[in-house]
């Protein structure tokens, strides 16, 4: 089982012109698979497209919104017209991927459905709870270097236990959160 590696793999085949979009990326995902959608956005703000002005923006509320509607248990997941209709470079898109394989391939060694006790009530919920409030938080963090990608990187781990259900993964996601906003309240207060 790769599925962070499958993902990529995934996104690599939506990739037909200079330019994709996000409808075209979220397409190619199993629709059945939520988590996917949480993690989208987050592995995008993980690479140095972060740093284009606004991408942190857009994705953490894009981050917040999908982590919202899998808590609350829609069915399916909505996004706005105007996040569908952005654009990525598709060769900066190919790079990021390519930055972003030894990663998945860390995270999918790593990754298998232990502890899925964590995921009864409220194990999901805090989880979930988690992206909603590091999505929220990214618009106002574009003015600290890299506080977003930490955020982002918070998102990838937890996203990946719940698509795998790995709780042991999902603790040290919760760990990483309180860890990112150490570092984060450090780099505002210097």
């Amino acid at each position: 089982m790769r599925p962070v590696q499958d993902i990529l793999n995934r996104i690599r085949g939506a990739i037909t012109g200079p330019t994709v979009t996000i409808d075209t990326i979220v397409r190619a995902m199993d629709p059945a698979l939520q988590p996917v959608l949480l993690l989208l956005p987050a592995l995008i703000l993980v690479t140095p497209l972060s740093g284009i002005p606004g991408l942190s923006s857009l994705g953490g509320l894009t981050i917040a919104l999908v982590a919202l509607q899998i808590l609350l248990a829609r069915p399916t997941i909505w996004l706005p017209a105007f996040v569908l209709r952005r654009q990525l470079s598709a060769d900066r898109l190919g790079q990021a991927l390519v930055g972003l394989d030894r990663a998945a391939r860390f995270i999918d060694r790593r990754s298998v459905a232990r502890v899925d006790w964590f995921f009864a009530f409220p194990g999901r919920q805090l989880a979930l709870a988690t992206c909603v409030s590091c999505g929220l938080a990214m618009p106002f963090l574009e003015l600290v270097p890299f506080s977003a990608t930490t955020l982002a990187l918070v998102v990838t781990v937890l996203s990946a236990a719940l698509l795998v259900r790995d709780g042991l993964l999902a603790a040290f996601g919760l760990g990483g959160f309180a860890l990112a906003i150490l570092i984060i309240t450090k780099l505002a207060i210097s």
